[in-house]
This record gives C-alpha cells, sequence and structure tokens, in this order.
C-alpha cells in the first residue's frame, strides 16, 4: 500500500466485496446431478491417481498420502467459502491500479482467489450433490 492510497482513503475507504460461506445446492434434474457428480469423482481419482506416475522414481507412500489430503482439503475449501469482490470498484478499466485507492487492491486479490478456488468448486459441488442425492434417496427407500 502507498503513502498516497492510507492518504487518500484513510477516513472513507471504498467499497469492497465479501467473502461467505455457502453450501452449494443444484437443482438440477436427478441424472444430471448423477451424470455431473460421476464426471467429477472420475476426473478427481484420475487426478489422484495420476499425479504419484509423473514422479515414479521418487515416490514415497507418505508424500502420496500428503498430496491426497491437500487435494481433499482444498476440495472442502474451495467448496464452503465463496469470495464475491466488489466488481465496480477494480481500478481503472477493471485492471489498472487506482493509485489513490487501496480497496481496488482489495478487490483485485479477491477475484484472483475466487479464480483460484473456481476449479475446485466445478469438481467439489457436483460430487457433494450426487452424494447427497444419494444418500437421501437410501435414506427415504429404508
Amino acid at each position: 500500500m502507498s503513502i498516497f492510497e492510507w492518504f487518500f482513503e484513510r477516513n472513507n475507504p471504498g467499497p469492497t466485496g465479501t467473502v461467505e460461506t455457502y453450501h452449494h445446492k443444484l437443482y438440477w434434474p436427478r441424472i444430471w446431478i448423477l451424470i455431473a457428480g460421476t464426471a467429477a469423482l472420475m476426473a478427481f481419482l484420475f487426478f489422484i491417481y495420476c499425479v504419484p506416475l509423473n514422479h515414479l522414481e521418487t515416490f514415497e507412500i507418505g508424500n502420496a498420502c500428503l498430496g491426497i489430503l491437500f487435494s481433499i482439503a482444498y476440495l472442502v475449501t474451495s467448496y464452503y467459502i465463496y469470495v464475491k469482490p466488489d466488481y465496480n470498484n477494480m481500478g481503472f478499466l477493471g485492471f489498472i491500479d487506482n493509485p489513490f485507492k487501496y480497496t481496488d487492491d482489495v478487490n483485485r486479490f479477491m477475484l484472483f482467489f475466487q479464480a483460484l478456488l473456481l476449479p475446485g468448486k466445478i469438481i467439489s459441488i457436483p460430487i457433494v450433490n450426487m452424494f447427497s442425492l444419494l444418500f437421501t434417496a437410501r435414506k427415504s427407500n429404508n
């Protein structure tokens, strides 16, 4: 943060986005939830299977377990955390830094964090909704 940003926005900062926890419920037909969930689960398992094969000569079971745990933690984080930046305060033309505001830096960082979590959302949301659908169908059959 530069001295100009601190001086001009010290008393009246601009709007910034929000970070929320959110449970993503898909309102799709059941067959599409099953198809999307199966495809996302297969993509995740393919990723888990292929990552250790790239480093087969240095493969250790501890590193593989650590990679799987970090992948699952990333999916859980990206499922529950919803970052929503304020798109009206992103700097000049949406990407050029405004030297007199620090809140546009915060919003651009939130946009970066939102993009970082997007692949995890694409994988985790269909998987969780598929398991939710399967477990509620199983409970209703009993």
